[in-house]
């Protein structure tokens, strides 16, 4: 990961052509709280519901990642209606997860009600162009466990390539992808090249602040 010195003036949104994705803060923990009560949207990614001490501890560690590396957490706002529909996120991948302690891992979560309308991909797109781009990150971690067909297409349509297969610690195996900035650069450093169902998606955004 590139090393990068606290940007105090990180931008508030990144908009797309449906969506606005907010730089995490206080106003989104509630909706964060209970969307991690859905067993739907924790099928994949943790074991049971995640009660409101611990979805606080991960709010402030979100909060705290921003300002530590300028980075982080985002809402996903609808931006015709204003609905929340869930968060995507830069973060550090940490241990015994099958990649460096120091590698970012690009993530999206979105509301299973909103599944299959091509939402994780656009934001995924803009977070990955502003990961290449404003902070200057020189590759990113994709996971997904072996069973999520769905979160490996997307990764797919963000440029991600398979490394390897990974067996954490409880017995469950994910797929460990990776994207590098030089091949962004070189297949996707036009913005707005990667369509779905022929409409221009997140990787054309306007940078707001």
């Amino acid at each position: 990961m590139a090393t990068r010195e606290r940007d105090a003036g990180a931008l508030y949104a990144l908009e797309t052509e449906r969506l606005r994705l907010e730089r995490w803060d206080d106003t989104h923990f509630e909706r964060f709280a209970r969307f991690m009560r859905d067993p739907a949207v924790i099928r994949f990614i943790r074991p049971e519901p995640l009660d409101r001490d611990r979805a606080l501890e991960q709010h402030g560690h979100s909060l705290a990642e921003w300002e530590l590396l300028g980075f982080g957490k985002r809402a996903i706002i609808e931006a015709e209606t204003g609905a929340w529909l869930g968060f995507t996120e830069l973060s550090l991948v940490g241990p015994d997860k099958g990649s460096r302690d120091e590698d970012v891992e690009l993530g999206y979560f979105i509301d299973p009600a909103r599944w299959g309308e091509g939402i994780a991909t656009e934001a995924a797109l803009a977070l990955r162009d502003e990961a290449f781009g404003r902070c200057g990150i020189a590759e990113l971690i994709g996971r997904c466990r072996v069973e999520n067909a769905a979160s490996r297409r997307v990764l797919a349509k963000v440029g991600f390539q398979k490394l390897r297969l990974f067996e954490l610690a409880d017995g469950i195996v994910v797929e460990i992808h990776r994207l590098q900035r030089e091949d962004w650069s070189a297949q996707d450093g036009r913005r707005g090249t990667i369509a779905l169902d022929g409409h221009v998606t997140g990787a054309e955004y306007r940078e707001t602040g």
